[in-house]
C-alpha cells in the first residue's frame, strides 16, 4: 500500500519590547571571566519550566520577542521571513492596526529577571562596581554588591538589598514572585522629571495617571478608577476568555479526532478496494494486467484528491487548536509571572486576539467524508470480469453511471472457475 502523504510543518517568528521606567543593567549573556556554569538539577528544571520563553519558530533565546495576533511569540529574526502568514500555524494576519505584532513586554521582563537569577546563582558572581566577590543583591538597582559597596549603597540609597546566600536558597519561581514589583506602576506622562508612582487609571486615556495629571484631565473626569480595580477587572476578563477557550478546545479536539478518523476510514476503503481489485484481476490472463494498473492508478488519484481535501481541513483544525492552546498557555503564564504593568500593556492586544479566535468554528467532517467514492472502480472491474467469463474480452468495459455506483450491490460475485485462461 502507498504511504500517507506527510503534512508539512512550518518554522516560526518575534521583535522588540519597551520596558517601564525602572532602572536596569545589561543582562549578562555570558558569565564573567569565561566561567561556564554547571547545570545543576535545579537549573535544568528551571530551563525546562521556562522553555516557553524561547522563540516558537527557531527555538532559540528570543531576542526582542513579539506577540502576533495568532498569539505565537517569535523573535525578530523569524519576523523578517517574507509572507503574510504566521510561519507556525499559517494563520493569515488580520488587516488593520490591531494586526501589528505587539512587544511582548511580559516575556522580555521575565527573561531579564531570569538573567538576574542566574547571576545570583553563579558561585563566582562579582560586584557590579568593584568586581570583588559579591555578597548582596539590590532589587531596586538590580546590581550585585560586595560587603563594602553594600555599606555605601545602604548609607546613601537605602534600597532593599538581600544576601546572596538567602536568594540562592530560593527557587526561580520564588525569586520571580519577589521581583514582580506589582505596585510599581508609574504615570504615563513622559514630561515628568522623575517617574511618578500612581494608583489611578483613566479608562478614557487607557493609561495610568498620577494625581496631578488626573486633575488636569477634565475630559475624562468620570472615567477615573482605582488601578487595582482595573487590573482585577482585566484579570477576570482574561479568566473568562480562558474558560471559553477550554470549551472551544473540547469542540475543536472532537472535530480534530473525527477528521482523523475520517481520513483513516478513507485509507481503509482505499486499501480494501485495492486488495479486492488486485485479487480479482490476477485471476485473468496477462493482457488484463494493463486494466489492473489503470484501475489502481485511478483509485490512487481519487484517494489523493479526497485525502488532500481532508488534510487541508485537518491542517486548519490543527492550526486553530494550536492557537487556542497557545492563547490559554499565554494567559496562564501572564497570571503567574506577569506584573501589573505588563498586564496593562498587553491586555487589549491579547483580548482582541482571543476574541477573534473565539469566532472560529470547526467544520463537521461528515460533509467531506465519502467512503463510497471507490464504488465506480468496483463496478468497472466487475464488468471486466463478466466480459472475460463470457468470452467477450474484446469488448470495451462500460463505465458505471453515478446512479449505478450509488446502488447497493455486492461486487465481484462472479465465479471465475469457468473463466477461459
Amino acid at each position: 500500500m502507498q504511504q500517507e502523504p506527510a503534512s508539512a510543518r512550518s518554522p516560526g517568528l518575534q521583535q522588540d519590547p519597551v520596558l517601564p521606567h525602572t532602572p536596569t543593567m545589561p543582562p549578562p549573556d555570558s558569565p564573567s571571566g569565561g566561567h561556564q556554569p554547571s547545570h545543576s538539577p535545579a537549573e535544568q528544571s528551571m530551563e525546562e519550566e521556562f522553555q516557553f520563553l524561547h522563540c516558537q519558530g527557531c527555538q532559540t533565546q528570543a531576542k526582542c520577542p513579539k506577540l502576533l495576533p495568532c498569539l505565537h511569540t517569535l523573535c525578530s529574526g523569524c519576523l523578517e521571513a517574507p509572507g503574510l502568514q504566521c510561519p507556525i500555524c499559517q494563520a493569515p494576519q488580520p488587516q488593520g492596526a490591531d494586526s501589528l505584532a505587539l512587544d511582548n513586554v511580559f516575556f522580555e521582563s521575565l527573561q531579564r529577571r531570569l538573567s538576574m537569577y542566574r547571576q545570583i546563582l553563579d558561585a563566582q558572581a562579582a560586584c557590579t562596581r568593584c568586581r570583588e566577590p559579591a555578597d548582596f543583591w539590590c532589587f531596586e538597582c538590580e546590581q550585585l554588591l560586595c560587603a563594602k559597596c553594600f555599606e555605601a549603597h545602604q548609607w546613601f540609597l537605602k534600597h532593599e538589598a538581600r544576601p546572596l546566600a538567602e536568594l540562592r536558597s530560593q527557587s526561580a519561581r520564588e525569586f520571580l514572585d519577589g521581583t514582580r514589583k506589582s505596585n510599581n506602576i508609574f504615570c504615563s506622562n513622559p514630561n515628568h522629571r522623575t517617574p511618578a508612582l500612581t494608583s489611578i487609571y483613566c479608562r478614557g486615556c487607557s493609561k495610568p495617571l498620577c494625581c496631578s495629571c488626573a486633575l488636569l484631565d477634565r475630559d475624562h473626569s468620570d472615567l477615573k478608577c482605582d488601578i487595582s480595580a482595573e487590573i482585577q477587572q482585566r484579570q477576570e476578563e482574561l479568566d473568562a476568555m480562558t474558560q471559553a477557550l477550554q470549551e472551544q478546545d473540547s469542540t475543536f479536539s472532537a472535530a480534530h479526532a473525527q477528521m482523523r478518523s475520517a481520513i483513516g476510514q478513507l485509507g481503509r476503503a482505499r486499501a480494501d478496494t485495492e486488495e479486492l481489485i488486485s485479487t480479482r484481476v490476477r485471476q485473468v490472463v496477462a493482457h488484463v494486467l494493463a486494466q489492473e494498473r489503470e484501475l489502481l492508478e485511478a483509485v490512487n488519484e481519487r484517494y489523493q484528491r479526497d485525502y488532500e481535501e481532508m488534510a487541508c481541513q485537518l491542517g486548519r483544525l490543527d492550526a486553530v487548536l494550536q492557537r487556542i492552546r497557545t492563547g490559554g498557555a499565554l494567559v496562564q503564564r501572564m497570571k503567574r509571572y506577569a506584573s501589573d504593568q505588563e498586564v496593562l500593556d498587553m491586555h487589549d492586544f491579547v483580548h482582541k486576539a482571543l476574541s477573534r479566535l473565539r469566532q472560529e468554528e470547526p467544520q463537521s467532517p461528515q460533509a467531506t467524508l465519502r467512503t463510497d467514492c471507490f464504488e465506480e472502480f468496483k463496478v468497472r472491474v466487475q464488468d471486466l470480469i463478466s466480459c472475460i467469463t463470457h468470452g467477450t474480452d474484446a469488448a470495451v468495459p462500460r463505465r458505471a453511471s453515478p446512479e449505478t455506483s450509488r446502488t447497493p450491490k455486492e461486487p465481484f460475485d462472479v465465479d471465475l472457475r469457468s473463466a477461459s485462461l
